[in-house]
């Protein structure tokens, strides 16, 4: 019910913001609402009559596959669905705002030598934003709630946005002449700022990264848990740095650099920040390797390591990790699980007791099969005195964790004693998990750093 709240929400933004311009138009005597109502039957009239029903038809296949509840596609797909009908309603907002009276789209004729070419504002980055606006809207509904029905309206209205323009890109020289042809050689059809460059490229990565880090930031403090979600932080440092580059090199691109970098700190920092590139992808691929492993059969031992619980139940990721925990020891009955996890300040009972309890009430695990290590308060605990009870460093041994965090534990693993251990990775819950997933680089940087120095 709240995905389709909020998509309902952007839906009637939207179009609150389109019906609304046309009814202010209207009463200033402006005649709108005149696509294909051209007395030529041309190529162009017949364009805009398909848009114009493509248009209508794709918020009615909408409504019915929200209302329907229609979700095909993982939820971090419905998180991307939403930052682009967000994105959508702004851009379009910004659009209509900065337009006002000088709407090009649906004006008649008689009105069109009133209107002025805009290149201000929004359009001084995109020639066409409220498409664009359009475009984004579509796709974030069409994430959110995916089906191949409203998939094919979707794109075919997009499709018929982009004739609409190649249309406009036809007639708009004809009344803005060279300042158009001008404008359009400065400014990109959707977005960017004209000709393609190496700087421009780099600055629109970074607005990217900062448009993302924002977006991203919510939607942890939505689906972590607010401000108590470690490290939740990094994302509003990683926007500030993205913006302040964006800045940095937009104003080298205009000419209105006031400091001059020296180009031997810019090929130093664009080393660096290679550096950095090259460390985080490699690290990141072996995070990830670990998450996607194949658990190995017929293992002597899993360790299960605990996560925060809330009183006497676990947290969603330790729910997660008892799941697994679960299926291993049904699927690989020899199998011996030492539950690991101490009691924390806010809980009511250790965590290896409430696996404990969970494996043997909920899913008929028998206890014989269930060791209790209950006086761990980290990672490294957990392995060590795990390792005590096992006995025996050359078990072939199973490591139980989210996946985002198997590639560290079996780190930490390797350096207090296991020989022989495995990634035994439980599901990683997003869309908070891409947060879990990239803080592990710098839990990685903080174990080479304390273990390999």
């Amino acid at each position: 019910m709240t995905y389709r709240m909020i998509a309902l929400g952007f839906m009637a933004v939207f179009y609150g913001i389109y019906f609304g311009k046309m009814l202010i138009q209207r009463r200033k005597g402006i005649v709108t609402n005149q696509i294909a109502k051209g007395k030529v039957h041309d190529r162009t009239f017949y364009i805009e009559c398909i848009m114009k029903v493509a248009t209508l038809l794709v918020p009615a296949v909408e409504v019915v596959s929200i209302v329907i509840g229609t979700a095909q596609l993982m939820i971090m797909w419905r998180v991307i669905g939403m930052y682009f009908a967000f994105l959508g309603d702004i851009v379009f907002f910004l659009s209509v705002y900065t337009m006002r009276d000088s709407w090009r789209a649906g004006v008649a004729a008689s009105d069109m030598d009133q209107r002025s070419l805009v290149t201000k504002g929004i359009y001084n980055y995109s020639r066409n934003p409220a498409f664009l606006g359009f475009d984004f809207v579509y796709i974030g509904i069409m994430l959110m709630f995916f089906n191949p029905v409203l998939c094919a309206f979707s794109i075919f209205a997009m499709v018929m946005l982009h004739l609409q323009i190649l249309e406009e890109e036809k007639f708009l020289p004809t009344v803005f002449g060279d300042d158009y042809l001008e404008y359009k050689e400065r400014t990109s059809r959707y977005a960017g700022l004209g000709k393609v460059t190496f700087d421009k490229v780099i600055l629109y990565i970074y607005f990217i990264l900062f448009v993302w880090s924002v977006l991203y930031f919510f939607t942890c403090l939505a689906y972590g848990g607010g401000f108590s979600l470690s490290w939740v932080w990094l994302w509003i440092l990683i926007a500030v740095f993205a913006l302040v580059r964006v800045l940095m090199i937009k104003a080298r691109i205009d000419g209105r650099e006031k400091i001059k970098i020296p180009a031997v700190l810019r090929y130093v920092y664009r080393g660096l920040a290679l550096v950095f590139i090259i460390f985080f992808v490699i690290v990141e691929s072996k995070v990830i390797g670990a998450m996607t492993a194949t658990p190995k059969s017929d293992l002597e031992y899993v360790v299960l390591l605990g996560a925060g619980l809330h009183g006497t139940q676990p947290s969603n990721p330790y729910r997660a990790r008892i799941q697994k925990a679960a299926e291993y020891l049904m699927e690989n009955e020899d199998t011996v699980l030492i539950a690991s996890g101490g009691q924390g300040p806010d809980e009511a009972i250790s965590e290896a007791e409430c696996a404990k309890r969970i494996l043997v009430e909920q899913y008929g695990i028998d206890e014989d099969r269930i060791i209790l290590e209950d006086k761990s308060t980290d990672t490294e605990e957990n392995l060590k005195n795990s390792l005590v009870i096992i006995g025996d460093e050359d078990a072939y041994v199973g490591i139980i964790s989210n996946g985002f965090h198997e590639y560290r534990a079996m780190s930490i693993a390797r350096n207090v004693g296991y020989n022989n251990v495995h990634s035994v990775p439980a599901v990683t819950l997003f869309p908070v998990g891409i947060h879990y997933t990239v803080r592990e680089f710098f839990g990685m940087v903080e174990f080479y750093v304390k273990y390999k120095l």
